[in-house]
């Protein structure tokens, strides 16, 4: 329960609660538009006084650290777990929620003495930690427990069911108590407040933070920024299989490889082999031309006949005496000396051209010899140096295929945890459904609440409270039939709301209060807006020690139906604020 909202603010106008409703009331005149400053008034900003003293954040963008609000300090005094705790906290030093009054016996209240003003306070962390198991049943010392991990039930996203704010988004949607409040905060400490196994919600986002970082790695393959570290299963499969054949190929050769000392010496006779082989082969060509030439001139050598010059003579008509034929035969003699000669000089040069020629030939079998036994040495074997590149040449091979063989486990595993993921969501849903299934009478409870909600509300309208469970967890569906108009959404929500705070209540012990801005009337038929203030006072009775506190525009509560008005009337707090002067707001000025 909150039992008073002050300030060291002059102007603040505090405001007294009680138990049951208490209606806030702000006069709006006639003249007033929405483009009015927040603070005009200050019903919203009442309820962010409320949230700071409970430990809410308290950013360079809080109301609390506007220049006008920094030095000043606030206080508020609760009921909490049965005890009196007055508590206060200021902008200038957001981080200590100082103890007036109450916790002094705690020993899961850690105090501290402030140096300044030596007065005991506690940090805000462990006050939170403090109002989360006394409103909640959360665990005092969080360490080594399961809410000891992130995405586990918290004390003040709990709290903001309670307290819904307008400018976070609070009343968009009954599941959400702000606007940016993802879908692991609802469902866990919705799950949590309705008494379900808010560990499977806890582990459906696990799943899609597994299916976050898949889809980002695959869109990272997809576009190329990853495509040469990882790939695909198609892709490196061949790959992968030819790195390997190359590197086993490698790797046989290496084991069959002999190292030759002399390989270099032996390798560079060889080749030398070879030339002169060549060489001597051109030199042999060319002798075979040089004999074949010889031989034929050898045929042609032969002294001249007499009768061949005796004819020539006859036919020139000329008779040759008896002299002229005794100098032929001196002359013929000396042709057939020199014919003689020459045959015998031709014989000579055939007799040496073939002996280099046979010569050629045993040297050419001689070097082919040696030169098949040089390379029949050289096979299977070879230099270190050709040695120690095969290894290196083996060593990237194995590194290559091995790289790849990574890729392809990689690529494998990536395109198996979608598979994976699917049997994990739908295992984990099949438990939530088991779970559901458990706890009906935990569920049936809110669904007939919220039922008859919507019964004091509508006489003509029916609605439903629907918690199913789907492959993307716990959803949880408020809905009064009939048409949307005459602010039908925001009637979800209070329904919504008052089934939290019955079932909360009841379960954990709850924050003691239900507080709704006014905003949450806003297009609200006013016979709705009358049967939800006399629900919402009709329930904090109902459950002792509790309230139902609502603010709310002056024009709207005169709008009333006058018998219903006259009973909610008592229900009004002496606070009265106005927007119609510049001193009328909760503050006592107005601030950009």
């Amino acid at each position: 329960m909150i039992l008073y909202i002050e300030s060291s603010l002059k102007t603040f106008k505090p405001v007294t609660f009680h138990e049951g409703l208490n209606v806030v009331l702000s006069d709006r005149t006639a003249n007033s538009t929405n483009k009015q400053t927040r603070n005009s008034a200050g019903k919203t900003s009442l309820i962010e006084i409320i949230h700071f003293l409970l430990g809410s954040d308290c950013d360079k963008e809080s109301l609390f650290r506007l220049d006008e609000l920094v030095e000043h300090t606030f206080k508020g005094s609760f009921k909490i777990a049965g005890e009196l705790f007055t508590v206060a906290r200021s902008g200038s030093d957001p981080s200590k929620i100082f103890l007036i009054n109450g916790g002094e016996e705690r020993k899961d209240l850690p105090r501290k003495v402030d140096k300044a003003s030596e007065q005991f306070y506690v940090s805000n962390l462990n006050w939170r930690v403090f109002l989360g198991h006394a409103m909640f049943a959360l665990p005092a010392d969080e360490r080594g427990t399961l809410f000891d991990e992130s995405f586990t039930p918290t004390f003040r996203s709990m709290f903001s069911y309670f307290a819904r704010r307008r400018n976070s988004g609070g009343f968009i949607s009954p599941e959400r108590q702000a606007e940016k409040q993802q879908r692991w905060d609802w469902q866990v400490n919705l799950s949590y407040l309705f008494g379900l196994d808010w560990q499977i919600p806890f582990d459906f986002n696990k799943i899609r933070a597994r299916e976050k970082t898949l889809e980002e790695l695959k869109k990272a393959v997809k576009i190329g920024a990853l495509g040469s570290v990882i790939g695909t299963v198609a892709e490196l499969r061949p790959q992968v299989t030819i790195a390997e054949a190359k590197a086993n190929k490698l790797r046989q050769q290496l084991e069959n490889f002999e190292v030759l000392e002399s390989y270099k010496s032996l390798a560079k006779r060889a080749a030398q082999i070879k030339s002169e082989m060549q060489t001597l082969t051109r030199h042999e060509v060319s002798q075979n031309e040089t004999l074949e030439h010889l031989e034929e001139a050898l045929k042609s050598e032969r002294p001249p006949q007499r009768n061949d010059i005796q004819q020539l003579y006859s036919a020139a008509g000329i008779e040759l005496p008896g002299v002229a034929l005794r100098r032929f035969d001196d002359v013929s003699s000396f042709y057939e000396s020199i014919v003689t000669n020459r045959r015998i000089h031709l014989e000579r040069e055939i007799a040496e051209v073939r002996s280099r020629i046979a010569d050629d030939d045993v040297t050419l079998g001689r070097l082919d010899k040696e030169r098949s036994e040089i390379l029949q040495m050289l096979q299977g074997r070879g230099a270190l140096d050709d040695f120690l590149t095969m290894q290196r040449e083996l060593a990237a091979g194995e590194a290559h295929a091995a790289t790849l063989r990574e890729r392809f486990k990689a690529a494998e595993a990536l395109e198996g945890e979608s598979t994976k993921l699917d049997i994990d969501r739908a295992n984990l849903k099949r438990k939530l459904q088991e779970d559901h299934h458990a706890r009906e009478v935990a569920l049936e409870d809110a669904t007939l609440i919220i039922a008859d909600a919507i019964a004091e509300l509508y006489d003509d309208r029916a609605g439903r409270f629907v918690v199913e469970a789907t492959e993307n967890g716990p959803e949880f569906r408020i809905s009064i039939e009939g048409d949307r108009g005459g602010g039908i959404s925001n009637m979800e929500i209070f329904c919504f709301d008052i089934a939290l705070q019955r079932i909360v209540t009841k379960r954990y012990g709850g924050p003691g209060f239900l507080i709704h801005d006014s905003h949450l009337f806003d297009g609200v038929d006013e016979r709705q807006v009358a049967g939800a203030l006399r629900l919402g006072m009709k329930t904090s009775q109902g459950l002792q020690q509790q309230q139902y506190i609502v603010t709310m525009n002056s024009d709207i509560f005169d709008r009333l139906p006058v018998d219903k008005r006259i009973d909610l009337q008592a229900a009004v707090v002496e606070a009265r604020l106005s927007d119609e002067t510049e001193d009328g707001g909760l503050f006592g000025f107005r601030f950009g």
